[in-house]
C-alpha cells in the first residue's frame, strides 16, 4: 500500500543530498516520506563530475522521481539551487501535487561577466580567464558549469510549461543567486495557485541557514494545503 504524501529533494550543481538533509528529517519527523535524490556524477569527487552532460542530471532526477512513485500517491518537488532546474524538465505526472523551488538561478551572479570574459579570450586568441576559471574551480570541473549553461539556457523557458500548484522560494542575502530569478520564474509559469516568498538572513544554502525553519514550516503548509 503506497503512502499518501512524498517529498523528492534535488540538490544543486557540484553539492549532495546534504544540503537538503535538514528539509528531509524535517518532513520525515511530521509522517512524510522523503527520498532525495543523488545528480549523475555529484559523488563529493570533483572527477567524477567530468564529462558529465546536464542530460544525465535530468535523468537522475526522473529516476529518483519513478523510485518515490513506488512508495507515495500525491508527490512534490523540492528542488534546491541548480534542482529547481531540474524540476521543470521532469516529465509531467498526475502524481506531482506541487513543485517548491529554492533558491533556484536563472541569474546567477556574475554570470554575465564570466561569460564576456570568456568571448574577451577567444576574441584575443588567449586563454587567461579560461585557465583561471579551471584553476579556481575546485569541486566543479569546467564541464560540469558549460554544462549547467546548457540547462539553464534549455529550461528558463520550460516554466511556462509549469502548471501545478508552485511555490518559489528565495534567500534576500543569496551570494549565488540573484533574487530576480525567484521572480522569473514565479512570473513565467502558468500555474493557477503560486506564491512567492523572500527570506532575510539567509545565504544560498538556506537549509542550513538560522530562518531555516521558517522555511522548512511555509513548505509543510503548502504541501498541507495541496495534498
Amino acid at each position: 500500500m503506497k503512502n499518501k504524501i512524498g517529498c523528492l529533494l534535488i540538490h544543486g550543481l557540484g553539492g549532495r543530498p546534504a544540503e537538503v538533509a535538514p528539509l528531509a528529517k524535517y518532513m520525515q519527523a511530521r509522517g512524510i516520506t522523503t527520498f532525495s535524490a543523488q545528480l549523475k556524477g555529484h559523488t563529493g569527487n570533483k572527477s567524477d563530475l567530468q564529462g558529465v552532460s546536464y542530460r544525465e542530471w535530468i535523468e537522475s532526477g526522473e529516476r529518483a522521481f519513478e523510485q518515490l512513485s513506488r512508495f507515495c500517491q500525491d508527490i512534490f518537488i523540492v528542488g534546491f539551487s541548480m534542482g529547481g532546474l531540474i524540476a521543470a524538465n521532469l516529465p509531467h505526472s498526475h502524481n506531482i501535487k506541487g513543485v517548491i523551488t529554492v533558491n533556484t538561478p536563472i541569474y546567477p551572479v556574475n554570470f554575465s561577466s564570466m561569460v564576456k570574459n570568456l568571448v574577451d579570450d577567444l576574441k584575443a586568441g588567449k586563454f587567461d580567464y579560461l585557465r583561471s576559471c579551471i584553476l579556481s574551480s575546485i569541486k566543479i570541473p569546467f564541464s560540469a558549469l558549460i554544462e549547467f549553461l546548457k540547462l539553464l539556457n534549455n529550461t528558463k523557458f520550460k516554466f511556462k510549461d509549469l502548471c501545478y500548484p508552485l511555490f518559489v522560494a528565495q534567500a534576500m542575502e543569496d551570494d549565488v543567486v540573484l533574487p530576480k530569478s525567484a521572480l522569473y520564474i514565479y512570473h513565467n509559469t502558468n500555474s493557477p495557485n503560486k506564491i512567492i516568498k523572500f527570506y532575510q538572513r539567509a545565504n544560498h544554502f538556506i537549509c542550513h541557514s538560522p530562518i531555516a525553519g521558517e522555511l522548512f514550516n511555509d513548505i509543510q503548509t503548502f504541501i498541507e494545503q495541496h495534498s
